[in-house]
């Protein structure tokens, strides 16, 4: 509401951060939206503070799943190791790990089947892309070799 005119959003003079405040504290004592604090990282050498992040009340258990598929696929990425300029600066996971990501990524799929939960189809075909990743043989080292000598 800072960012855009009062007019964008239909009010007839300016909204102060006091005004804002008062209505998410009165929207949440009335149980319609929620909030997590979260450590946000400084930038510009500032230090990390404790960030309020409001949802509506009825998507906490959507949103938490949501990002449980992102943080999931976001392990698979890095289950062959990373390459940052030609070389490796995150070692490829042993295949016990691998094996464990491998479940994690099922049990995910089992929760975000379209056939058993309406609303989770791109986060299914995201954890289906994640789960081939992670079961196919990619050995980076041969393809950045492959890369330099041709």
């Amino acid at each position: 509401m800072l960012e855009y005119t009062p007019e964008w959003y239909g009010a007839a003079n300016p909204v102060s951060i006091s005004q804002i405040h008062r209505t998410l504290r009165d929207l949440y004592a009335a149980g319609l939206i929620a909030f997590e604090y979260r450590i946000d990282d400084g930038f510009n050498g500032n230090l990390p503070q404790r960030v309020k992040y409001w949802q509506l009340a009825g998507e906490v258990e959507r949103n938490k799943l949501i990002n449980e598929v992102n943080s999931a696929c976001r392990l698979a990425g890095r289950v062959h190791g990373v390459m940052f300029f030609g070389g490796l600066i995150e070692q490829p996971v042993s295949e016990g790990q691998k094996e464990q990501v491998i479940k994690n990524l099922k049990a995910m799929m089992q929760r975000t089947h379209p056939d058993k939960v309406e609303g989770f189809t791109d986060q299914f075909k995201q954890l289906q892309e994640a789960l081939a990743y992670v079961r196919s043989n990619i050995d980076l080292m041969a393809g950045s070799a492959k890369q330099l000598q041709g």
